[in-house]
C-alpha cells in the first residue's frame, strides 16, 4: 500500500493536515525569530596580565611564557596568540572546533591561570580571563553632552543602563569609552622635605585608616553582636580633613599637605568620540532566539522615552542598530522569495496550463510554511542563510510536484482511469523521487557535519534544504495526487502543453538519434569539453567568502607607539569631527585605546592598547561606499601620515575577505623584523597592492635606570623606594579606593614639583626617613630600545604581514607572489605559513573532504538499492563531472571568481543532475519492461522525460535569477554557477545519459527487448 493510496483514501485527513500547515505556518511566521546572520560560536577568550614598567622582553619571559606553558596543557586549545607590549601581555586563546562545552573549557582555563598567578612577579595585575569576547551587540548607542564633565556623562549613562536592563530580552549592556575618575593627591615635594615627611609614610597612614578591617564579634549573653569600625574615607572632605602624623608627633590635615581634587584618569584607559564629541557608548546584546526587529522596536521606544528624561544638553544617538539592517535584509530577501515564487508558478503554468499549474503550485507555499514550523521547532532563525535556503529550495521542491502532475496527466492522456492514474503515478515515482531528494540532501551533508566556523555559518542552509525537500516529497505524494483527482479535467478540454512542445520533441528526437548513431564521437566530444572546463576552473581566481554589501565600513588605526594619550585623543577627536562633516557619512563612532563592541559576526575588534584606535562608519543610502573609503584613505595619508590606517568593508562569516596574510615564525626578534620587511616589499612590488602592514610595532625608546646598589644602600634607599619615587613624580601611585556608596574612585598620589625638573633630579625618599636625595645620587640613566608590540603564536615569535589588492582575490594575490617567495631566504629554524581567509578556506575544505566520502558512499548505497545494477550506478556517477562545463562557462562569462559558495553550488548541482538521471533511468526501465526494443525504449523514455526535465530545470534556473541579482554578495557566485551548471547539465542529462546507456547495454542490437540485468 503506497502513501498516495492512503492519502486518496483519507482525503479529509490530508486536507485537514494541509489546512493545519497553512494556518500553523502563518502563525509561526508572525514574530518568527530573526537576525542578520546565523549564530556562530566565537571560540576565543582573552587572558590578560600586566606589570606596569616591565620591558617587553621581560614581559615575554616572566609573564607570557609561564601563561602559555600552563595553557598548553589543555588539549582543547587550538591556538595561543599572544600580544606583548611594555608592561602588558594579552593571550588570545582559540578552542578547537570539536569542543562543544565552551563554558566548561573556560573554567578550566581559569583554573590553569590561577595555578600560574602565585609564580608571577610581585605587583602583577591579573591574570584575568575574558570569555565574553565574542558577544555581538545588536545596538550601539552613543550618549553625548557637550560642556558637561565626564562624571556627569557617566552618571547619566549608568542611569540609562539600569533602565534598559529592565527591558525583556536584554542580555548584556557594556559601556565603552569610559574614562574613570580618580581622586588626585598632589603633594609639593618642597613642603614634604621641609617637614621631613616621606610620601611613603603618608600613603601608609592613609591606607591603614581607609582599609576595611574586621573587628570580629562580641558575645553578650545569648546574643552575638558584630563590631564595625569608623574611619573609612567616603568623600573628598573627609579625605581633606584626614590627620597625618608628622615626624615630631604633631598632626596636620592631609589637605594642608596636598591639593585634593577629582580628575579623569591620566592617561585615560579608553575614549569614544561621536562626530567629534566625547561620548559614552552602550553596547547592547540581545538574548538568543528573539526576533531582532521586535526587540529593536521595543529598544527604540525605550530609548525615545529615556532620551526625553535626560537633562538638557544630553543627547542619545543610534550609532549601529542591527534591527534596521535586519529589516532591510529581510525585506530584500522576502522580495527575492516572492519573486522566485512568482517565477516558479509562472513557468509551471506555462508548461502545464493554469489548472495543473495551480495544483503543482500549492505545494510551494505549503512546503515553505511547513518548513517554517519545523525551523521554529529546531530553533533556526530567519537570517540571510536560512532565507537563501528557502529561495534555493523553491526551484528544487517544485520538481517533485511537476514530475507527479506531469505523469498523472500523461497517464490520463493514455486513457487510464483518474484514480488509477493518480495512485500509479505516486506508487511508481515515490522511490525515485525520494532517492533524488535524499541525494541532494546527502550532497549538502558535509556542510552540516563539518565543525569549522564556516560550516557552522552555513549549517542552516543544509538543514532547511533537507526540511523543504522532504516536505515537498511528502506533499507531492499526498496533496498533489488528491488535487489532481478532484480538479484535473480529462484530456482535450484544456491545452496542457506549450504550443511548441511537438516541435521541441521532434527536434530533440532527431538530435538524440544522431548522438546514438555516433556514440564514440559524442562521448569523446563531451570528454574534451570536460577537460577544457576543468582547466578553465583551475585558472579562475578563488575567493573564499565575499565582503559584506552593507553600507558600513570599519577603520582600524595604529597610532604611533609612545605618543602621549592626550595627543592621541586630540588627533582622533579631530578625525571624528572631519568624518562627521562628510556629506556621505550618516554615522561614525570612534574608539581610542580599545575596539568597542563586536557589532557583526565578521568583526574582530582590535585588542586594547594605548596605540589602538577604531572607527565604525555608516554611509548614507545611495552613497558609493568605495568612493567614501577612498576619500577617507586619502585624508588619512595627507593629514595623518604617521599612523597606519586601513579602511575596509565588513566581511561575511568570521574571516576578513580579500586579505592576503603571511605569517613568519622563528626565534630572533631582529631576524623576524627583517623577514617581515622583505615580505612587505614583495607585496609592495605588486602593482595596486594596498594596506600593507605587519602586526609588530616599531621599536621605541625607554629610559633604563641603572641603580648603583652600593651607593643606594649607603643612602638608605632601595629599588622599591626609587620605583615609588619615579611613579610619584609621573603618573602617580594608587593608594586606596574612596567608596562613596555608588562608585569607587581610586585615590592616586603624586609628588610633582612646582616646576619641571630633569628625570635625574627626581627626589628619592629613604623608606626609613630622612632628607630626600636626587635620583642621580644613586642611579645613572641611559636610553635603550624595546619592542612596542611583539606577537607570539603557539609559543613562538611570529610576525604577520598582510595586504590586499582591489583587483585580486586573496588567493590570486598569493599565487602572483608565490614565485618570488624564495627571495625571503628563510634561515634554518624559521618557517612561513598562510593565514587569514586562505587558512580558514583550507580548514573548511578539509572539513568538507573529511565527510564527502561518507556522503558519496551513502549516495552509492541508495543507487545500488534502487537499481540493483552496477552499470546504472556507473551511468549516474559518470554524468556528475559534466556539470563543470556549464559552471566554468558561466563563471568565465560573468567574470565572477570560483569561491567557496560556488563549491556549495557544485554539490547542489550534483544532486540535481542525479535527480534527472534517476528519473530518466527509471523511465527507460519502464519502457523496456513494456517490451520495446532497447534503442526505442531509450528514445521513448528520453522523449517522455523531456518536458518534465526541461520544465523543472528551467523553473530552477529562472528561480535562481532573483537570488543572483538581489540576494546579496554571498549568493551571487553560487547562483551563477548553478545557473550555468543547470543549463548545460540538462543537456548532459538528455544527451550523455541515453548515449552512455546505449553504449553500456548494447542498444545497437535491437534483439534486446529489455535491458540486461546489472
Amino acid at each position: 500500500m503506497s502513501i498516495t493510496h492512503l492519502a486518496l483514501s483519507r482525503s479529509r485527513l490530508v486536507l485537514f493536515l494541509a489546512l493545519a500547515i497553512l494556518l500553523g505556518g502563518i502563525k509561526s511566521f508572525i514574530g518568527f525569530p530573526s537576525q542578520e546572520e546565523p549564530d556562530v560560536t566565537i571560540r576565543d577568550a582573552l587572558v590578560s596580565v600586566a606589570l606596569p614598567g616591565l620591558p617587553t622582553d621581560r614581559v615575554e619571559a616572566l609573564l607570557a611564557r609561564p601563561l602559555e606553558d600552563k595553557l598548553r596543557e589543555l588539549p582543547e586549545l587550538k591556538t595561543l596568540a599572544t600580544t606583548l607590549r611594555p608592561g602588558q601581555a594579552i593571550v588570545q586563546i582559540t578552542a578547537r572546533d570539536e569542543v562543544a562545552d565552551l563554558p566548561a573549557l573556560w573554567q578550566r582555563v581559569r583554573n590553569k591561570v590561577a595555578e600560574v598567578a602565585p609564580g608571577l612577579p610581585e605587583g602583577t595585575q591579573g591574570p584575568q580571563v575574558d570569555d565574553d569576547f565574542g558577544q555581538v551587540a545588536v545596538a550601539s548607542i552613543a550618549l553625548t553632552a557637550p560642556g558637561f564633565s565626564l562624571s556627569e556623562l557617566h552618571e547619566q549613562a549608568e542611569r540609562l543602563r539600569r533602565a534598559l536592563y529592565r527591558l525583556p530580552g536584554v542580555q548584556r549592556i557594556a559601556l565603552y569609552g569610559l574614562q574613570q575618575n580618580q581622586v588626585a593627591l598632589d603633594f609639593d615635594p618642597l613642603i614634604l622635605a621641609r617637614l621631613g615627611l616621606p610620601p611613603a609614610e603618608i600613603l601608609r597612614q592613609l591606607h591603614n585608616q581607609n582599609g576595611l578591617s574586621s573587628a570580629g564579634t562580641l558575645l553578650r549573653g545569648p546574643q552575638s553582636l558584630s563590631l564595625s569600625l569608623s574611619g573609612e574615607v567616603r568623600d573628598p572632605q573627609t579625605l581633606h580633613d584626614l590627620p597625618v602624623r608628622l615626624p615630631d608627633g604633631t598632626t596636620l590635615p592631609l589637605g594642608a599637605l596636598a591639593k585634593i581634587g577629582i580628575q579623569a584618569q591620566d592617561p585615560p584607559q579608553s575614549t569614544a568620540f561621536y562626530r567629534g564629541q566625547r561620548a559614552l557608548v552602550l553596547g547592547i546584546s540581545m538574548n538568543p532566539g528573539l526576533n531582532v526587529e521586535d526587540f529593536g522596536k521595543t529598544l527604540d521606544s525605550a530609548l525615545s522615552t529615556q532620551g526625553e528624561r535626560l537633562p538638557t544638553g544630553f543627547s542619545l544617538h543610534r550609532v549601529t542598530f542591527q534591527a534596521d539592517v535586519v529589516h532591510h535584509a529581510m525585506q530584500r530577501m522576502q522580495h527575492v522569495l516572492m519573486e522566485t515564487m512568482v517565477i516558479v508558478m509562472g513557468v509551471v503554468m506555462l508548461f502545464l496550463g493554469w489548472r495543473i499549474g495551480l495544483i503543482v503550485g500549492t505545494i510551494v507555499p505549503l512546503t515553505v510554511l511547513a518548513s517554517l514550523i519545523l525551523m521554529r521547532a529546531l530553533g533556526i532563525e530567519l537570517q540571510t542563510v536560512s532565507i537563501a535556503a528557502l529561495i534555493l529550495a523553491l526551484g528544487l521542491l517544485v520538481d517533485n510536484g511537476i514530475v507527479i502532475a506531469e505523469d498523472i496527466e500523461r497517464r490520463l492522456r493514455a486513457g487510464e482511469p483518474r484514480r488509477q492514474a493518480c495512485e500509479a503515478a505516486g506508487r511508481t515515482l515515490a522511490v525515485p523521487l525520494l532517492t533524488s531528494s535524499l541525494v541532494i540532501i546527502l550532497a549538502f551533508s558535509p556542510f552540516f557535519l563539518g565543525q569549522t566556523s564556516t560550516n557552522e555559518y552555513l549549517r542552516s542552509l543544509a538543514v532547511v534544504l533537507a526540511l523543504t525537500l522532504l516536505g515537498s516529497w511528502a506533499l507531492s505524494l499526498t496533496v498533489t495526487p488528491l488535487l489532481c483527482l478532484r480538479l484535473v479535467r480529462t484530456p482535450g478540454h484544456e491545452s496542457s502543453s506549450a504550443p511548441s512542445a511537438s516541435t521541441l520533441h521532434r527536434g530533440y528526437a532527431r538530435l538524440l538519434a544522431v548522438a546514438l548513431r555516433n556514440r564514440a564521437l559524442y562521448i569523446l566530444t563531451m570528454l574534451v569539453l570536460l577537460g577544457a572546463a576543468s582547466l578553465k576552473l583551475l585558472s579562475l581566481p578563488y575567493d573564499f567568502l565575499p565582503p559584506s554589501d552593507r553600507n558600513q565600513f570599519q577603520l582600524p588605526i595604529q597610532l604611533e607607539p609612545g605618543t602621549h594619550a592626550q595627543r592621541s585623543m586630540q588627533r582622533m577627536q579631530a578625525l571624528s569631527d572631519w568624518l562627521g562633516k562628510d556629506p556621505d557619512i550618516s554615522e561614525s563612532i570612534g574608539y581610542v585605546a580599545e575596539g568597542g563592541p563586536r557589532i557583526v559576526l565578521g568583526l574582530n575588534p582590535p585588542l586594547p592598547g594605548p596605540e589602538v584606535a577604531y572607527f565604525t562608519i555608516t554611509t548614507r543610502p545611495g552613497a558609493d561606499l568605495q568612493q567614501v573609503m577612498d576619500r577617507v584613505r586619502d585624508h588619512l595619508l595627507s593629514e595623518y601620515p604617521d599612523v597606519r590606517a586601513q579602511p575596509k568593508r565588513f566581511s561575511l562569516g568570521s574571516t576578513e575577505s580579500g586579505l592576503a596574510v603571511y605569517r613568519i615564525s622563528g626565534p630572533d626578534d631582529a631576524t623576524l623584523r627583517q623577514l617581515g620587511e622583505r615580505m612587505a616589499n614583495l607585496l609592495a612590488a605588486l602593482p595596486g597592492t594596498l594596506d600593507i602592514q605587519n602586526d609588530w610595532g616599531p621599536r621605541v625608546l625607554r629610559y633604563q635606570v641603572n641603580i648603583d646598589q652600593d651607593r643606594a644602600r649607603r643612602a638608605g634607599v632601595d629599588t622599591q623606594d626609587i620605583a615609588q619615587a619615579l611613579r610619584l613624580a609621573n603618573q602617580g601611585v594608587s593608594v586606596t579606593p574612596l567608596r562613596d556608596g555608588q562608585y569607587s574612585l581610586e585615590i592616586t598620589a603624586r609628588a610633582r614639583p612646582a616646576s619641571a625638573v630633569q628625570l635625574a633630579d627626581t627626589p628619592v625618599y629613604p623608606s626609613a626617613g630622612g632628607a630626600a636625595l636626587p635620583l642621580s645620587a644613586v642611579a645613572s640613566l641611559s636610553l635603550a630600545s624595546e619592542a612596542s608590540v611583539r606577537v607570539r603564536r603557539n609559543q613562538e615569535r611570529a610576525i604577520t604581514v598582510s595586504g590586499r589588492n582591489p583587483g585580486m582575490t586573496a588567493d590570486s594575490l598569493m599565487q602572483a607572489l608565490e614565485p618570488r617567495l624564495a627571495e625571503l631566504m628563510l634561515p634554518s629554524g624559521y618557517h612561513l605559513e598562510m593565514g587569514g581567509e586562505i587558512e580558514d578556506s583550507a580548514a573548511a575544505n578539509d572539513a568538507l573532504l573529511r565527510y564527502l566520502p561518507l556522503a558519496v558512499f551513502a549516495m552509492l548505497l541508495l543507487f545500488v538499492w534502487q537499481f540493483d545494477s552496477w552499470r546504472k550506478v556507473l551511468i549516474i556517477v559518470a554524468s556528475i563531472p559534466f556539470i563543470l562545463i556549464g559552471v566554468a562557462l558561466a563563471l568565465w562569462l560573468s567574470g565572477y571568481p570560483f569561491g567557496f559558495m560556488a563549491t556549495f553550488g557544485l554539490l547542489s548541482l550534483a544532486g540535481i543532475i542525479v535527480n534527472n538521471a534517476v528519473l530518466l533511468l527509471e523511465r527507460i526501465e519502464v519502457e523496456a519492461a513494456a517490451g520495446q526494443p532497447l534503442r526505442q525504449a531509450i528514445m521513448q523514455a528520453a522523449l517522455d522525460r523531456l518536458r518534465p526535465i526541461i520544465m523543472t530545470k528551467l523553473t530552477c534556473i529562472l528561480g535562481l535569477i532573483p537570488l543572483m541579482l538581489f540576494g546579496g554578495a554571498l549568493w551571487t557566485g553560487m547562483a551563477i554557477s548553478m545557473i550555468g551548471g543547470l543549463a548545460l547539465g540538462t543537456l548532459v542529462t538528455l544527451g550523455f545519459i541515453p548515449v552512455l546507456y546505449s553504449l553500456l547495454y548494447g542498444a545497437d542490437d535491437d534483439r534486446h527487448t529489455t535491458a540486461p540485468p546489472g
